[in-house]
């Protein structure tokens, strides 16, 4: 069974942890491997069963979700970035850099199910966002996208800037860029997703 380690970082969260990729029909041999267990008596089985069932699933889910990320931003060729599930929280990313290096954006989609971790997630981005767009070194204002509202602040002397949206049931965009001075890439980013659709997938 190949294993992959996949690391995710998300702002003032930093986890690592190791997802197993198996073949998507393996699903169904654990779940009947499950049932077997449990008409057995073999609880622990059982659920050992159900754990890896629901780790494949959620890395099928994750490599579809990675879809709804474009290949191409400006120009520049994207790449997967951080991203796997853990605590109930899911992610994806992928990272853009301009040709010379000077430039870059990344974007996540994470979110947390519904759940509480989801919950709390969102809650921590916002309270990210709003202590940013108060710091006097950043420039900080809303950005209305497909409907949805954003907020967006960049510090003018690193100019490192953050674009988050804060979607239904926990779910959350996150767009970050390095190297410009104001909005207008990250919003450029965000025209190139679907953003309902995104909400409606996680």
């Amino acid at each position: 069974m190949k294993q992959n380690l996949i690391s995710i970082a998300i702002i003032m969260t930093l986890i690592l942890s190791g997802a197993a990729i198996v073949q998507a029909d393996n699903v169904a041999e654990l779940l009947k491997s499950a049932k077997q267990n449990y008409e057995a008596g073999k609880y622990s089985k059982a659920l050992e069963d159900l754990e890896w069932a629901k780790t494949e699933i959620s890395n099928l889910h994750l490599q579809e979700m990675k879809k709804l990320l474009p290949d191409e931003l400006e120009g520049m060729k994207g790449m997967d970035g951080d991203g796997g599930a853990i605590f109930g929280i899911q992610a994806v990313s992928k990272d853009y850099h301009s040709a010379d290096g000077s430039k870059s954006v990344t974007i996540t989609l994470a979110s947390g199910q519904s759940s509480k971790a989801g919950g709390g997630l969102g809650a921590l981005m916002g309270m990210a966002a709003a202590f940013g767009a108060m710091d006097a070194n950043t420039n900080s204002k809303m950005i209305i996208e497909q409907g949805y509202k954003g907020q967006f602040s960049v510090d003018p002397n690193t100019l490192e800037g953050t674009l988050l949206f804060n979607l239904n049931g926990g779910s959350m965009i996150n767009i970050e860029t390095s190297g410009y001075a104001d909005e207008k890439m990250a919003q450029a980013a965000a025209k190139k997703l679907e953003i309902a659709k995104i909400e409606a997938a996680f």
